[in-house]
């Protein structure tokens, strides 16, 4: 009774809120994404928390922009969606056909509305309301909020072993924090793509670019405080990734700031240099040259059961290659052709490839590469193509990128998508694409 009451109020907060500021209402929902993990039924539908605050944001936004007639930025209508409208819905399209395959409508109907519609409603809302710097910084500051409160309590876990549900991962000599979650990679799966967009927007926000801080006297308190909460939100989840052992994070944020670093002019050789520091440190040092190449080749543990799992599914999807298994199908569908009985059949194949393959089918995985292909397309377009003088915007787009590649390199091992946390996550990059909230003014500064 007092969840349900404390959900009640929680809602209710959340709708004034969506009402009188959008913006601050997305702000609020994205430092609280974690709250998926609160369930409760309205009725014979199950929900979550994150679940009812986007269909209350996105509701607020209908009413906003149809009976009150206010000004937003963009609709479905306009030339920002012109590239997405198709794709977006063929990704509609093919995952609801994929939910009609399912072996199991009502589950495939809760998969279909957390992973697929209601992150395009998410979409369509920041597209429509970011429209300036301060808007998208102050999503980036809720994104920061929410790495750290999940790391801290993570770093507590650390020290005490206190909520971490497994016994092996809760001994001292084998322990694994998983924060809130329920396991341990899911804490590397929400806190990496925050780590390397922290990164990039550590080094725009401070221009590290040009070597140089603004020591404005009006703006070196803020930035100072700026620069202390993004310090610790780097800090905290590097810290918590590292106590989860998510190898499949520190990959994947190995990937995304080598990219940073790449395409930052200035910051190229100093990420040459390093780079090949530690190549050197690991084909010198025995105990890192094996622990790389057990990771490469897959030679350790949880490599070798993956490399079983993947095996299983293709031959499942040798069968099922056009349709799959369907939305949450995976399991029903994959358990006759498991061979290897000592090893749990898992609600995903652990590769965001075959995840996608499985549940959407063999159309929805095409799409889903062009929805990624048609990201990085867009990005690089403006990257070459936008001012010559906004370095800050052209870092933007770079550390858009550099999430994304963490987030995709994750993804080859883990389940990097099918989440409700990450499905938001995942459109949020690509909203910033089309929320474009960067611009050039008349006298060529970034506004």
């Amino acid at each position: 009774m007092f969840l349900s009451f404390f959900i009640f109020l929680f809602l209710c907060f959340f709708a004034c809120l969506a009402w009188r500021n959008l913006v601050w209402a997305i702000a609020f929902l994205v430092a609280f994404l974690p709250s998926y993990l609160i369930r409760f039924t309205l009725g014979p539908i199950p929900f979550t928390l994150l679940e009812a605050m986007v269909l209350i944001l996105f509701a607020a936004w209908v009413i906003k922009l149809k009976v009150k007639n206010e000004k937003l930025k963009i609709t479905v209508q306009s030339s920002k969606f012109k590239n997405w409208r198709i794709i977006i819905l063929l990704w509609l399209a093919f995952a609801t056909v994929a939910m009609f395959v399912a072996p199991d409508l009502r589950a495939a109907a809760g998969v279909w509305k957390a992973y697929f519609i209601e992150p395009i409603l998410f979409l369509i809302v920041f597209a429509s309301v970011i429209k300036e710097k301060k808007d998208l910084e102050l999503i980036f500051y809720a994104l920061g909020f929410s790495a750290l409160y999940i790391s801290a309590f993570a770093i507590y876990q650390k020290f005490t072993g206190i909520a971490i549900p497994n016994p092996i991962w809760q001994a001292a000599g084998t322990r694994r924090v998983t924060s809130f979650y329920g396991y341990p990679n899911a804490v590397g799966l929400y806190l990496a793509p925050i780590v390397t967009l922290y990164v990039g927007w550590l080094i725009s926000r401070f221009r590290i670019l040009d070597f140089k801080f603004q020591i404005d006297s009006k703006t070196l308190i803020f930035n100072l405080k700026s620069l202390i909460f993004q310090l610790s939100v780097i800090v905290s989840s590097v810290l918590s990734v590292i106590f989860a052992r998510s190898e499949g994070a520190y990959a994947g944020i190995l990937a995304g700031l080598f990219f940073l670093g790449l395409m930052i002019k200035k910051l190229r050789w100093p990420t040459a240099v390093i780079t090949a520091i530690l190549i050197l440190a690991v084909l010198s040092v025995p105990q890192f040259k094996n622990y790389v190449w057990q990771q490469i080749s897959f030679q350790n543990d949880s490599g070798k059961v993956r490399i079983i799992i993947w095996k299983e599914t293709l031959e499942m999807l040798k069968d099922r290659p056009i349709l799959g298994a369907g939305l949450s199908g995976y399991q029903q569908t994959f358990a006759p052709y498991h061979i290897a009985k000592y090893i749990e059949i898992y609600l995903y194949p652990h590769n965001i490839f075959l995840n996608f393959w499985s549940e959407t089918g063999l159309f929805g995985l095409i799409i889903f590469l062009f929805i990624v292909f048609q990201f990085f397309k867009i990005e690089f377009q403006k990257l070459f193509k936008n001012f010559e003088n906004l370095k800050m915007d052209k870092i933007l787009h770079i550390t858009l990128m550099a999430s994304m590649i963490t987030i995709l390199v994750h993804g080859l091992v883990d389940v990097s998508y099918f989440k409700n946390d990450l499905s938001i996550l995942f459109w949020l990059i690509i909203g910033v694409t089309l929320a474009s909230p960067f611009h050039q003014t008349s006298d060529g500064v970034a506004r």
